[in-house]
């Protein structure tokens, strides 16, 4: 189980982004990457259409698992968001997760606006929160 998930800001921007488009349902998407990194957000509509539940479109999941596996990457996260809610697992999240090597990513939206982010495992009907580190964008840690 991992402990620790890199991210670029650019790549939680593109996360809000997609949740913020989709209000007032959630959002999800895939995560490409290896090694505890993030590469690639592979976004996804919502077939759920629905503000409580997610169900990524299986067309645009098996198309990001294709592209992730061209990659030569494997899924290290699913993000979904929680328009209205904390950033935390529900009961649905942690009874319908069903890849223990991926982070689960809940994006919540404050009644200010702001988003707020946690990363969880999820597996046997249990969450453990991991530690989401977010960094510059590769193009700003050259300079």
């Amino acid at each position: 189980m991992p402990v620790e998930l890199n991210l670029t800001e650019d790549q939680v921007q593109q996360m809000i982004e997609h949740a913020q488009n989709a209000l007032p349902n959630e959002a999800c998407g895939l995560l490409g990457g290896r090694d505890g990194s993030v590469q690639a957000v592979y976004p996804g509509a919502n077939t759920e259409h629905s503000p409580v539940r997610y169900r990524m479109d299986p067309q645009e999941q098996l198309r990001a698992m294709d592209a992730i596996e061209l990659s030569e990457g494997y899924m290290v996260g699913i993000f979904h968001s929680h328009p209205t809610g904390l950033p935390i697992p529900s009961a649905t999240d942690i009874s319908q997760a069903q890849y223990p090597e991926a982070v689960y990513i809940i994006l919540a939206r404050h009644p200010s606006g702001e988003w707020q982010m946690r990363g969880y495992n999820l597996e046997n009907g249990r969450s453990q929160q991991v530690a989401l580190q977010v960094g510059p964008t590769p193009a700003d840690r050259s300079g």
